[in-house]
């Protein structure tokens, strides 16, 4: 019977070693997950801006479709310029080009989806659908403290560095011998002569004396050293980091809304205007054909631009999450 019994607290030292280790893989865990929710929500909110994006070229192709019909019909009663006709046929092949462009943009985002979703067939993703206006106002300090708190990258370079702690203690421990303690029983039978042997116990201590402490355990005691260090500066570089992304990040979000509500309140009511009134003035012969084209399709790509900049605004809300470490706290 054999046991070896390691100097006071090797072994609790290890059980802490253990226990940060699960703390780094827990937090590591943690990353992927928040990784893997922005990494959809950027594909999936990219789909809607897709999808509405081939809505409005369905919107343009099919008014510049009208208008080419107008512009011929008011041609053959020489009405019209011929130009016009060949004008609205080059706009329906660039429409046609976007369209086609489009429908391989969304195909392929639908792909990374069912990629990240770990599906094993390809299925067609719906796209979001009726999002309410990205109007939330972020607290700068709530999100900072959030962060500070549960960001999971942050917390596992904290157990990185207290599990480098714990090993330089281990390694210090290295100096002081392990012992091991031995029991035996030995069975004898007769020797040679006929005499009957008895049987007997032996006992024995033993331990490892550190002779190479020089090159062997002072080794191990600086190089677990310089990984403190080196977890250290890292966890404090991500401290300091921190913050200052979360406010870039914010910052461009606030830039997005407003310029989204810009678009919305300004932009689109004014395109319509401009709209309306330039094919009243084309209809009465007061402005040229390329005016109230250029006039009709603007309104609609402004719309298109709007919406980009609304599903940008969510796509950043889903990388400030992961930053965050959660959900965010906003004041509605």
């Amino acid at each position: 019977v054999e046991q070896t019994v390691p100097w006071f607290s090797k072994l609790d030292l290890k059980s802490e070693t253990v226990a940060h280790n699960v703390r780094l893989k827990a937090a590591e865990l943690s990353s992927a997950r928040l990784s893997l929710a922005r990494d959809i929500a950027e594909a999936y909110y990219e789909i809607g801006y897709v999808a509405q994006s081939q809505e409005i070229n369905a919107k343009l192709t099919e008014m510049v479709r009208r208008i080419r019909r107008d512009a011929e019909s008011s041609y053959a009663v020489g009405m019209g310029l011929q130009q016009n006709i060949f004008q609205a046929d080059v706009e329906l092949s660039q429409l046609e080009d976007e369209a086609i462009m489009l429908q391989n943009q969304r195909r392929t985002l639908e792909d990374r989806v069912n990629a990240l979703l770990n599906r094993e067939t390809y299925q067609p993703v719906e796209p979001p659908k009726n999002l309410p206006a990205p109007d939330f106002e972020l607290n700068l300090n709530r999100l900072k403290q959030s962060a500070l708190s549960i960001n999971p990258n942050l917390e596992g370079l904290k157990a990185v560095a207290e599990r480098a702690r714990v090993e330089i203690e281990l390694a210090e421990k290295a100096y002081y011998p392990d012992f091991n303690f031995r029991l035996a029983y030995g069975q004898r039978d007769e020797d040679f002569s006929g005499r009957d042997l008895p049987d007997f116990f032996s006992a024995a201590v033993m331990m490892d004396v550190p002779l190479w402490h020089r090159t062997k355990q002072s080794k191990e005691v600086a190089a677990a050293g310089h990984q403190l260090r080196s977890a250290e500066n890292r966890y404090s570089d991500l401290k300091r980091r921190l913050p200052y992304q979360i406010t870039t990040l914010a910052s461009e979000m606030e830039d997005t809304r407003q310029r989204y509500q810009l678009y919305i309140n300004k932009l689109i009511p004014q395109a319509e205007q401009w709209a309306r009134s330039a094919l009243d003035a084309y209809e009465v012969g007061k402005v040229p054909f390329d005016t109230m084209i250029d006039a009709r399709m603007r309104l609609l790509r402004y719309e298109r631009d709007a919406s980009r900049l609304k599903f940008n605004i969510y796509q950043k809300r889903a990388a400030l999450e992961a930053l965050v470490g959660g959900p965010l706290p906003v004041e509605e």
